[in-house]
């Protein structure tokens, strides 16, 4: 296979004055900017619409390429043409939740039925072909990485609700032409920027500390100093140590729930997301945290009232 030839721009060796001195190298400048889009949906419709993006930015790559090559080893301009849209394209690979994955080159079709309805990660880069292909890599480069796995609901040691929620989404824009790179990102940022939704704050670090510090404990020390009269008559009639062991039992399991809840409202509204047909189970999720939360904050609001009118009144 003949391989795609070295570009024009090639490293031009200099000498100083002096005799002895060594050469210096004029290197070409490698322009880059990186991306890391969240709290963003996509769906069918809006991924296909981001590799018709894609395209278009490659699309100019391959210009700026083909403006770079020496058209002396080639027998004709055609041939140069076809050598760089054959290597210089469009690669992705896709994976769902259940393992499977698929690879391919230009742009899938999402919307035919075996694109996956649980997208767990989707890849696609202009340079990967011709990397693995010819082992040259094009002088102006997009990689783009979408992470949609969810918050895990799993429950250990390993890992920390304290901790931001994980996402590896990110977008590398490398090149050696930089207008290509600038306008390549913008366009890119602006699209996830028409794409972005509110998240709760749930995602960022320290948030889940904030959370049961300034909130969880003390509401139930709150509630049970309301309605813990009876539990603390039973007590009172047990050991010292069977009180201080159910209290740290108590103290843990309720962390525990705390805990699970805080995950399940991380897993409800993950920081990226893509749907295929519906978001309806999203929804369903979304309403049911809704209503408990509005009735605990209307409570716990009515209660805060009741407290300052029978102050004032005292």
């Amino acid at each position: 296979m003949k391989e795609l030839p070295t570009a024009v721009d090639k490293q031009m060796a200099g000498r100083t004055h002096d005799e002895g001195s060594t050469p210096q190298t004029n290197r070409i400048p490698l322009f880059r900017r990186d991306l890391k889009p969240t709290n963003f949906v996509l769906s069918a419709d809006d991924l296909s619409e981001f590799f018709e993006l894609l395209q278009e930015i490659n699309s100019r790559a391959k210009t700026i390429e083909l403006s770079k090559l020496n058209l002396e080893q080639f027998e004709n301009m055609e041939d140069a043409t076809e050598r760089v849209r054959q290597f210089v394209t469009l690669e992705y690979i896709y994976r769902a939740h259940n393992g499977d994955s698929v690879q391919g080159l230009g742009a899938p079709d999402t919307q035919e039925r075996m694109f996956p309805d649980d997208l767990l990660s989707i890849y696609v880069s202009n340079a990967s072909f011709a990397e693995r292909s010819i082992n040259v890599r094009p002088l102006n480069t997009v990689e783009v990485f979408l992470d949609f796995k969810r918050p895990s609901l799993k429950i250990d040691l390993n890992s920390l609700p304290s901790n931001p929620t994980e996402n590896d989404s990110i977008i590398n824009v490398v090149g050696r032409d930089e207008d290509w790179v600038i306008s390549s990102a913008d366009k890119i940022a602006t699209f996830f920027k028409k794409k972005k939704v509110h998240r709760p704050a749930i995602h960022g670090s320290g948030t889940y500390d904030y959370l049961i510090w300034l909130f969880f404990l003390p509401a139930w020390l709150w509630l049970f100093s309301k309605n813990g009269a009876p539990l603390e008559n039973w007590l009172e009639k047990k050991s010292i140590f069977f009180n201080v062991m159910a209290g740290i039992s108590a103290l843990f399991a309720s962390l525990l729930v705390a805990r699970f809840t805080f995950q399940y409202i991380r897993w409800a509204f993950p920081p990226t997301e893509f749907f295929k047909k519906s978001q309806i189970g999203a929804f369903a999720h979304r309403a049911v945290i809704a209503v408990i939360l509005s009735t605990l904050l209307l409570s716990a609001g009515y209660e805060f009232v009741r407290w300052l009118f029978l102050n004032r009144l005292a």
